[in-house]
Formats: structure tokens, C-alpha cells, sequence
């Protein structure tokens, strides 16, 4: 498995990429835990004027990491 990730407009989203399909994770902004989420298959995939932005897992982790301690997750 390959992960690929995602700031989809300030939603940080996880694909999870396999040989026969693809899942996407994104946070629920609510709990910060990521859960699976269509809804963002499309807007990755399909839609280049989409507020999308592919970045590293460093760059990602740091993002998810000032946002659950802006929730007071952390």
C-alpha cells in the first residue's frame, strides 16, 4: 500500500492506494480522527481548479498536528 496526501481547502485527507482500489480518510473535524470519506475522490482526482494541494508526510503531520492542538486535542 501507497499513501498519498492531501489538504483538500484546509481538510487534511488521506489515500490509502492498493492494487485494486483506493481509500480515502479524511478528518472529521469533530473528533480529529480520520474516517473514510468519498467525498473527496473526486475533488482529488477530477477537479484541477479544486482548492487541492498534494504535500509530504512531514509537511502533513506538521498540518495535522497545529490543527488538533488548535482543537485542544493535544
Amino acid at each position: 500500500m501507497e499513501r498519498k496526501y492531501y489538504i483538500c481547502g484546509q481538510r487534511p485527507v488521506i489515500v490509502e492506494i492498493y492494487k485494486t482500489h483506493r481509500d480515502y480518510l479524511a478528518m472529521n473535524w469533530d473528533t480529529t480522527v480520520f474516517e473514510e470519506n468519498f467525498r473527496y475522490a473526486h475533488q482529488i482526482n477530477f477537479d484541477p481548479s479544486g482548492d487541492v494541494e498534494e504535500v509530504n508526510k512531514e509537511e502533513f503531520e506538521a498540518y495535522v498536528q497545529k490543527l488538533r492542538t488548535k482543537k485542544g486535542f493535544n
